[in-house]
């Protein structure tokens, strides 16, 4: 494959991981948000004690578990790009011997 299509695929995964990063920042965001709520709503639900803020303290909790396994994947797919990423740069290190 030639240099200029692995530079490409290498700007292209740069991207994806630019990209992942802003939605990594959205998430961390809405995760520290829903803490809080959940936080509140656990809080309410011990001193109150009525079915209605447990309920409410379990779905809350259940957000915040939503949010960090979206996080967990967003991990993952970083991974995974970063990777790629790094077998690409590899494929091109012989050409730049001959410079």
């Amino acid at each position: 494959m030639g240099r200029r299509r692995l530079s490409k695929q290498v700007f292209a995964v740069n991207d994806r991981l630019k990209h992942l990063e802003q939605e990594e920042a959205r998430v961390s965001a809405e995760l520290d948000y829903h803490r809080h709520l959940a936080d509140d709503a656990v809080r309410d639900a011990a001193v109150i004690g009525s079915s209605m803020h447990q309920d409410e303290a379990e779905r809350a909790l259940a957000d915040v578990e939503r949010f960090e396994r979206a996080l967990d994947e967003i991990d993952h797919r970083r991974a995974v790009l970063l990777h790629k990423r790094d077998r690409l740069l590899d494929r091109m290190d012989p050409f730049e011997d001959h410079f």
